[in-house]
């Protein structure tokens, strides 16, 4: 057991320095990325609190929230505009006396616009507010440095851009939550204490880790920390498909570019329905993409795309330029033959 908690403890140093964090103790590691946000939520806030969110988000953070709100607290949700880019600007208008955090993304799954963390962060350091950022989108795709960031808990997933193993993720947290007990049992530590050890990161592991799993998501961060140029080569080529499928008849892209996206394009084709579209990649081009609602309700109902879905081709740092091309010319084909 000595021999995990080494691993355990190194997986947690590998994973803060990733993200520019020295404090091994303050990384939590979870079952999976929604485990985290669930034990944040209802560690933090209760039914007495204003929660400010934004209609991007995944379920991950609206669900709980939801749930957070039948038992009474109020929510407010940022909009977005014209560029899909969320309307940090407007945090000040949705403040209450009792707001006690800011939940958001720090990147659409649907859009991939990279959300204004530096504003968010300004507005809760002035009132004195949680932040909590969903990282799930940004995380070994988008370079990101707790540096920069003050009170803030950061939510991560290894099974995306961090290619780590499916069902491994987690947290950093940096600075001082008062965080009380959400789940509890076995720890290794205060054995005769009748409640989950209040330090971190035990209270937030109770029972035994998934070790295996983390010292793969150690491994492949250590793999990814090789070579960051990988960061510009997933620009230029999201670039390049996102150029590239902008010229197509008939397409509506979600995904506008501006000077720096995460790895996603997501578009329709009028007239073709989103699944079709997917069918079609898959069979005749043997190209994966995504369809459906993603896991993002309001942003469909706030874009109506509700019924019909939306396409989306994520890119990873081993895509070639190649297969970028190749994927622009497969979605031209559908665009004009099956009309």
């Amino acid at each position: 057991s000595s021999n995990s908690l080494r691993e355990l403890y190194d997986t947690r140093r590998v994973v803060g320095e990733f993200f520019a964090f020295s404090d091994p103790q303050n990384v939590v590691l979870s079952p999976n990325f929604t485990y985290g946000l669930n034990y944040i939520i209802s560690s933090l806030f209760d039914s007495e609190d204003h929660i400010i969110t934004s209609i991007t988000e995944h379920n991950s953070v609206l669900r709980p929230l939801y749930q957070l709100e039948s038992y009474g607290a109020s929510l407010d949700f940022l909009d977005i505009d014209e560029n899909y880019n969320i309307k940090t600007e407007d945090l000040e208008k949705y403040l209450k006396k009792n707001t006690k955090g800011v939940v958001i993304t720090a990147a659409s799954n649907v859009s991939g616009k990279i959300t204004n963390l530096k504003e968010v962060n300004e507005f809760t350091k002035k009132h004195n507010l949680i932040l909590v950022v969903d990282g799930a989108q940004i995380s070994g795709c988008t370079a990101f440095s707790l540096e920069e960031y003050e009170n803030i808990i950061f939510a991560f997933t290894g099974h995306k851009s961090l290619h780590g193993p499916q069902g491994t993720g987690g947290f950093i947290v940096k600075g001082d939550f008062d965080f009380k007990q959400v789940f509890s049992g076995g720890s290794g530590f205060d054995s005769f204490s009748k409640a989950q050890p209040h330090h971190l990161p035990e209270l937030f592991e109770p029972g035994t880790e998934n070790v295996h799993s983390f010292m793969g998501l150690k491994a492949a961060i250590l793999e990814l920390e090789k070579d960051t140029s990988f960061y510009n080569t997933l620009l230029e080529n999201t670039k390049l498909l996102h150029d590239g499928l902008r010229e197509i008849k008939d397409i509506v892209i979600y995904s506008p570019w501006e000077n720096k996206n995460t790895p996603i394009v997501s578009f329709n084709i009028k007239g073709i329905d989103a699944h079709e579209i997917g069918e079609i990649l898959w069979d005749e081009y043997e190209i994966c993409s995504r369809i459906g609602s993603h896991c993002a309700p309001l942003f469909h109902q706030r874009v109506g795309t509700k019924e019909t879905g939306i396409v989306r081709l994520s890119l990873s740092s081993y895509n070639t330029k190649e297969e970028v091309l190749k994927a622009i010319d497969a979605v031209k084909e559908i665009a004009n033959t099956y009309k």
